[in-house]
């Protein structure tokens, strides 16, 4: 069983428009799942957020992405926090972003001396993604 470290990065959190619209590309695209989602406050503090990620060990906690709402306040520039996602066919996973309503920002770049191959999409709701294939 995995053990609990007493630091561990466990989530980013986005202010998005629509979380609806921002669970589906996130699922369609990198097949992120609802773990829960939360509604709370009122007035100036109402909130309503969705919880993605990975299935992980039962009690374990697992990097998410948690996309919220405050539909009572403006919303913060999205080009202000950079996500980042690995795959294993990074051309394959742009087409899904593109089909999904992402745009490409940077096309898809070889940093040999990094052994990577890289990408920028932007979202539908204009939030930057980093696309990572290791070789």
């Amino acid at each position: 069983m995995t053990t609990i470290n007493d630091e561990q990065f466990v989530f980013t959190k986005m202010i998005v428009a629509d979380i609806e619209r921002a669970f589906a590309f996130y699922s369609s695209v990198f097949g992120l799942i609802e773990i829960a989602r939360i509604s709370n406050g009122e007035g100036e503090n109402e909130m309503h957020e969705i919880i993605i990620g990975r299935a992980g060990e039962q009690g374990v906690p697992v990097p998410t992405l948690i996309v919220q709402r405050y539909p009572n306040k403006l919303l913060p520039p999205l080009d202000a926090v950079t996500l980042g996602f690995t795959t294993s066919n990074i051309e394959a996973t742009i087409a899904k972003a593109i089909a999904a309503g992402a745009s490409v920002t940077v096309p898809v770049t070889t940093q040999a001396e990094h052994h990577v191959k890289v990408a920028f999409l932007v979202d539908p709701q204009g939030a930057t993604i980093e696309l990572l294939q290791y070789f």
